[in-house]
């Protein structure tokens, strides 16, 4: 299994990227599996759903189970690894694709700038292992157009380790 993040200020444009990204992998044969890393939490349907209001009665943790479907949340005495998550609970991927995770340590990461918005690498030299870049960016490292998503596709798919 692959795991790669994307990561990016805030409208940089990593939803966007991620969800051109997924289609093109999978119309070439991967299992692509996406994790969104919420720093600031995130809502399981609101707080009058069931499941919030099971994990506000106590609950450690709530399946959610539907035809086609399923979730799990779980509470935590701290936030998980993303690279523990995908192993454990994505298994069977060929790629897992994860928005955010700029702080988690290990993880190979995708850094995707905008002009007027972010236009430096914030991402260790030992972690960035690609750019992504609406604008002429120089670096050591593989760059991208946001609009290649088929050459970053081929990249992910062979070179990327």
């Amino acid at each position: 299994m692959k795991i790669v993040a994307f990561v990016g200020d805030s409208g940089s444009g990593k939803t966007r990227l991620v969800t051109r990204l997924v289609p093109e992998l999978r119309k070439r044969g991967l299992s692509v599996s996406v994790i969104k890393h919420c720093a600031h939490g995130f809502d399981t349907g609101g707080k009058d759903k069931d499941s919030s209001r099971f994990l506000r009665a106590g609950a450690d943790g709530v399946a959610l189970a539907a035809p086609g479907r399923w979730a799990v949340v779980k509470k935590t005495a701290s936030a998980p690894r993303l690279a523990d998550l995908a192993r454990t609970q994505l298994r069977g991927s060929d790629i897992v694709l994860v928005e955010g995770g700029r702080a988690e340590k290990g993880l190979k990461k995708i850094e995707v700038l905008r002009r007027g918005r972010s236009e430096k690498a914030k991402t260790s030299k030992s972690e960035l292992v690609a750019l992504v870049a609406d604008f002429e960016a120089a670096g050591e490292v593989p760059t991208f157009h946001p609009n290649e998503v088929g050459p970053l596709a081929d990249w992910l798919e062979g070179d990327f380790k």
